[in-house]
């Protein structure tokens, strides 16, 4: 489901403060991914750990066991060039045992690096851009679910909104999928909201 409120907070916060965009954490952020990226696509991440840790540091894997990232790794490589569609939350649930939880929100940062033009990223801050209640039956990880389709398809609903290509122009990363130049954006805006601890206002 689209979410309109997402969207007219994106409007309403580059209309009217325009310096969001003015960032120095975009310019890091950019060039961390475009160098995970590049990596990815060279060559077997497996046996790559100048990319394993750069991963695991920039997206704060610290908390993950030792055997549970290798995991993850593996199954991140095998999905290199896959035609199928693939689901975040079956991924979660499959890597359970060896990762130790269900780690939705690593799941999709996985799956943003594997197509940035398919899947967003889910974590603490784009939920909150995105919040939405707990129905009774929901557990966690449906809930998760739940939130990401609707980040999904309200990405999808505008993604060729002028505000992704001004971000690509000024950092430097035309080849940055549109999706994971819309987390940062919606990244950054949940950061607002939770600094201020509650919804910005756009009236």
């Amino acid at each position: 489901m689209i979410n309109d409120n997402a969207i007219r907070l994106l409007e309403h916060s580059f209309a009217n403060n325009p310096s969001i965009l003015n960032d120095a954490s975009f310019a890091t952020n950019s060039a961390v991914y475009s160098f995970l990226k590049e990596e990815f696509l060279k060559g077997d991440i497996r046996s790559n750990p100048l990319f394993k840790w750069a991963f695991t540091s920039f997206y704060g894997m610290g908390i993950v066991p030792s055997e549970g990232k290798e995991a993850f790794f593996s199954k991140m490589e095998s999905l290199k060039n896959c035609n199928n569609d693939l689901d975040a939350s079956q991924l979660t649930q499959g890597l359970k045992q060896e990762m130790g939880k269900n780690y939705f929100s690593f799941v999709t940062k996985m799956l943003n690096l594997v197509d940035d033009n398919k899947f967003p990223i889910y974590d603490s801050q784009i939920a909150l851009v995105f919040q939405k209640p707990f129905t009774p039956a929901e557990t966690r990880l449906d809930h998760q679910s739940s939130i990401y389709r609707d980040v999904i398809d309200t990405y999808c609903s505008i993604k060729s909104h002028p505000v992704i290509a001004r971000f690509r122009n000024l950092y430097g990363c035309p080849g940055m999928g549109y999706m994971k130049v819309l987390d940062a954006l919606f990244w950054k805006l949940g950061g607002i909201m939770d600094q201020n601890y509650e919804m910005i206002s756009w009236e």
